[in-house]
Formats: C-alpha cells, sequence, structure tokens
C-alpha cells in the first residue's frame, strides 16, 4: 500500500470514527431528552392524583421502584 492509499485509509477511519462518535453524543442528548420528558410525565400523573400503582403500571416497574426512582422529581 502506497502512502498515498495509506494516508486515504486514515482519513476514511477518522471520518467514520467521528460518525461513529457524533452518533452517540446524538443518542446521549437524544435519552437525557426522552428522560426529562419521562420526569415532566411522571410530575404531571402525580399532579392529576395518580397513585404510584399507576405509574408503575406505565413504567413496567414495581410501584416501590417507581416511587423510588421520581420520588426526587415529584416532592
Amino acid at each position: 500500500m502506497s502512502a498515498s492509499e495509506k494516508n486515504r485509509a486514515r482519513g476514511q477511519e477518522a471520518l467514520r470514527a467521528s460518525s461513529v462518535l457524533q452518533n452517540i453524543q446524538n443518542l446521549k442528548q437524544a435519552a437525557s431528552t426522552a428522560q426529562g420528558n419521562l420526569d415532566d410525565a411522571v410530575i404531571r400523573a402525580r399532579a392529576d392524583g395518580y397513585s404510584w400503582v399507576a405509574i408503575a403500571a406505565g413504567l413496567g416497574v414495581s410501584p416501590q421502584g417507581a416511587r423510588q426512582k421520581y420520588l426526587r422529581v415529584t416532592a
């Protein structure tokens, strides 16, 4: 492989790595936004009088698990 081909290969590898890393950043931001939206929904549900049992059913967790995880945002 010539020096030019090696440089081209390195450039392509860096571009792929950059794309992968950008995807990680994008997904992290999306996850953070989704978690904030979920926190807001739980806050709203509690403000509307829904029980931890009902909220837990929506989350697919136990009522105790829901209360432990979200009590900090609903207090």
